[in-house]
């Protein structure tokens, strides 16, 4: 009887233990999950701005060459001087003659000491084909208070041992947009005093020179 007794009571002792414990876990809610932190992406690294392409301006004035200042983007007149077409023949005519183009003053106000990349902006009226047909750059020589090149000569039956006075000045021409040119030169530009002409203002007596000067020497 004791045994059965012992028995009986060892259940109800398991089973009181085992409600208790359901009832405990009713009672206490569930933990909450903890969050799993993501880790975020870098950041796209920023995409470097592209360099603004150089819009270079438009002369105020069709048919007048502008120096091209590329540092500063910009443009400088020339200047704008009259030159007289003097005729000379020598010894009646016997040593030939020889046409100039004569500027009063021995020097341009407008001058330029930056020796690389010296470029002219000309603006036309659109009917021109090829530039270089239709305006020359001479390179004057100063001397006796004036600036002269020679333009054309004719020779006679004597010799004459007379030095040529300036020279022409070779370009090349390149289309930036419609109507306007650049005009650039294979060869830096000697110091001296130089001025552009337009071919149809030749036969005149009197003609527009756009004139300039560089102050460097060739062997700088």
């Amino acid at each position: 009887m004791k045994k059965i007794f012992c028995i009986t009571v060892l259940i109800s002792l398991t089973v009181s233990a085992a409600t208790q414990i359901v009832r405990t876990t009713e009672k206490t809610p569930p933990a909450p999950a903890k969050s799993k932190t993501v880790a975020k992406p870098p950041a796209p690294a920023p995409v470097p701005e592209k360099p603004k392409p150089i819009v270079i301006p438009t002369p105020e004035f069709i048919n007048q060459p502008y120096y091209y200042d590329v540092s500063g983007n910009k443009l400088i007149k020339l200047e704008n001087a009259s030159a007289q077409l003097v005729t000379k023949k020598k010894t009646l005519g016997l040593k030939g003659s020889k046409q100039s183009l004569v500027m009063t003053d021995p020097s341009s106000k407008v001058r330029f000491t930056a020796k690389d990349s010296i470029t002219f902006i000309i603006k036309t009226t659109g009917d021109v084909i090829d530039l270089t047909t239709y305006i020359k750059l001479y390179k004057f020589i100063s001397a006796s208070e004036k600036r002269e090149v020679n333009i054309s000569t004719k020779e006679g039956m004597l010799n004459d041992k007379e030095d040529q006075k300036g020279k022409n000045i070779s370009f090349s021409v390149k289309m930036i947009s419609p109507d306007n040119y650049m005009v650039q030169f294979a060869n830096v530009l000697e110091a001296g005093e130089y001025g552009f002409v337009w071919l149809k203002n030749m036969d005149l007596k009197e003609c527009n020179v756009f004139a300039f000067g560089v102050d460097w020497k060739s062997s700088d």
